[in-house]
Formats: C-alpha cells, sequence, structure tokens
C-alpha cells in the first residue's frame, strides 16, 4: 500500500520518469533509509539510476561514525552506489544549522552534474511541513514563508512530502529494515525540536488529530496562491522594469502604482537580478528602500545592501552593482 500509494504521488506531482538518474540524499536515519529502499523498490518500474550521497558532519562524535558506516552497510547489502562527504566548516560566524544545510545542498548538486543525473532526492515529508509552517508562522512569515516546501524544484524532488513520519516508520517495519536516531532530534533547546516535541502533540490532542495532514493541504493551496501571484509580479516586471548596462531601472510614477505587495516581490526580484547572493533581501531592507522611493526631498538618496547600491535620481531609481 505504501508503495502504490508513492507511485501515485509521484505520478501527481510528475516527479519521476522513465530513466531518471536520481541522486539520494541519505543520513541514515528513519526518512532518509526509507527513501533509499523505496526508490531501489520502484528501480526496475521506472529504469532508475541511483547514487547514494552521505555526508559526515562529524558534530556528534562516535554516532556520526556509525550513521557513515551503517550508510556504507546499507549500500553493500542493497548494490547501490555511494558517495561519501566529509564536512568542513565554512566559517566560524552564522548559524550553524543553516552552514550544513547550505554545505549539504551544494555537495549534492555537484555529484549530480559530475555524474550528470537529472534529479536529487531528499526526504522531508508531512510533519516537516507542518514543522516548517509553524515555524514560519510563529517568526511572522508572510505568504512566500508559509507556503513551506515543494515537492519539485528544478533538479530537486521531494517524494514523501504527501507521508507522515507514521507512514514511514510503518514501511520501514513492513520492510524489517533498521535505520539510525539522532538523539539531538529529541532536545528541546531547538525551535523546530520544541515544535515537533511539543507543540504538534498538544494540537493533535486539543485541536486537531490531523494537524499534520491539514497543514499539508493548507501550505499546498498556498502554493497555488503564491505561483498566481508571482506570475504577475513576473509581468508587471517585465511591462514596467528596465534592465541596461548592468543596471536595473524603476520608473517611480509607474511602481507607484502598483500595490504595495507587488513592489515587495519586486524588490528582491530586482536585487536577485544583480546578484544572485541577494535573492533573500530583507522586509527592513524594503522598508528603507520604500522611504526613499517615497521622499519628496531633491537631494539624492542613496542606500547600499551587500554589494548593490541603489538611488533616486529624477523620476527614476537605479540598481546596479558594485564593482
Amino acid at each position: 500500500n505504501f508503495l502504490k500509494k508513492l507511485q501515485n504521488f509521484i505520478f501527481q506531482e510528475k516527479l519521476l520518469e522513465q530513466g531518471n538518474k536520481v541522486v539520494i540524499g541519505i543520513s541514515g536515519g528513519p526518512d532518509s533509509i526509507g527513501l533509499a529502499l523505496a526508490l531501489k523498490s520502484l528501480q526496475s518500474k521506472y529504469a532508475l539510476k541511483l547514487r547514494l550521497a552521505h555526508i559526515n558532519y562529524h558534530q556528534r562524535g562516535k554516532d556520526s561514525d556509525r550513521d557513515e558506516q551503517f550508510v556504507r552497510n546499507f549500500a553493500d547489502k542493497n548494490d547501490l552506489e555511494l558517495e561519501v562527504i566529509q564536512y568542513s566548516k565554512l566559517t566560524d560566524s552564522g548559524n550553524l544549522e543553516e552552514q550544513m544545510r547550505d554545505f549539504r545542498y551544494q555537495k549534492f548538486e555537484q555529484i549530480r552534474k559530475k555524474l550528470k543525473f537529472n534529479k536529487i532526492a531528499v526526504a522531508h515529508h508531512l510533519d516537516d511541513q507542518a514543522e516548517t509552517f509553524l515555524m514560519n508562522l510563529l517568526r511572522g512569515s508572510g505568504l512566500q514563508g508559509l507556503t513551506g516546501m515543494s515537492s519539485k524544484r528544478e533538479f530537486l524532488i521531494r517524494p514523501f512530502l504527501g507521508f507522515t513520519k507514521k507512514d514511514i516508520l510503518g514501511f520501514l517495519k513492513e520492510s524489517q529494515q533498521k535505520y539510525c536516531l539522532d538523539k539531538t532530534n529529541f532536545e528541546t533547546d531547538l525551535t523546530r525540536n520544541k515544535i515537533r516535541l511539543k507543540l504538534i502533540p498538544f494540537l493533535e490532542e486539543n485541536f486537531n488529530f490531523n494537524i499534520k495532514e491539514g497543514l499539508g493541504k493548507l501550505t499546498a493551496n498556498l502554493q497555488v496562491e503564491n505561483q498566481l501571484n508571482q506570475f504577475y509580479v513576473d509581468k508587471i516586471y517585465a511591462d514596467l522594469i528596465e534592465e541596461k548596462d548592468s543596471k536595473v531601472i524603476w520608473n517611480i510614477s509607474s511602481i507607484e502604482k502598483v500595490p504595495i505587495g507587488a513592489q515587495k516581490r519586486l524588490f528582491p526580484k530586482t536585487t536577485s537580478t544583480i546578484s544572485e547572493e541577494l535573492k533573500n533581501s530583507s522586509n527592513n531592507n524594503f522598508l528603507e528602500f520604500k522611504k526613499i522611493l517615497e521622499s519628496q526631498k531633491s537631494k539624492k538618496q542613496t542606500m547600499r545592501i551587500g554589494e548593490i547600491t541603489l538611488g533616486k535620481s529624477g523620476e527614476c531609481v537605479i540598481f546596479r552593482r558594485v564593482k
């Protein structure tokens, strides 16, 4: 039943095609072991070529090495090729979790390109989606933040996004497949863990036993709305904003007629056009920019975000990259 439902989800979301070559991110935990086992079971049906990719972050001492050895044994047992990458900390500043996530996806993409594969599969599921939604809701995120994770984005696919953790554990039990457990997932000092271990059980017990499935439907609906909004933002950008000689030019009188919600989306779209590193410019950046846009002062006003400067010149705002 699990594999049949998985095939239906893959078909509905158009995640796999015949002959696809897939890099599978595998940690040794139940989710990624379940994903590798499921795709191995469907390998002949889709004529898939599979390659496992494991990253040893060396953050949990002997447990990290235990997970690596477990994955090596799993790969051997299931006749799957495996690449193991050793994590090296990029910088001492910033959020370690974000650094490790960026490192992970960067390495998966490098492997995909090196092997000329066309998919990267990761094991996010409905529980993860519910946690992400609630975490972003508590932070006060807008529509884009509340849409959560999508089942596919460019080369990345999430075949388990229609399943709960309980579903995956049931599949593993039925398959008599062992897995590793990360003890840090049961510590409540991290916000995500606190949501998983305290908030969601409280909501299930007191409000909605199927809260994860409900939030999954909600995020799916929000993704549809988000796609519609982005369609119109892209059209406004094409109609009203000019790209010229490594600069992006906003005509103030035209942009002022655009709803504020669209302006908020046009701003990061503009900054990312000039610098890929600024695809997620903050709301504070936009508010500072809005003051310049609406200012009646005659003197030239400028601001800088990373490697981008923008300044008001006559009836225009000009964005350019600092050399």
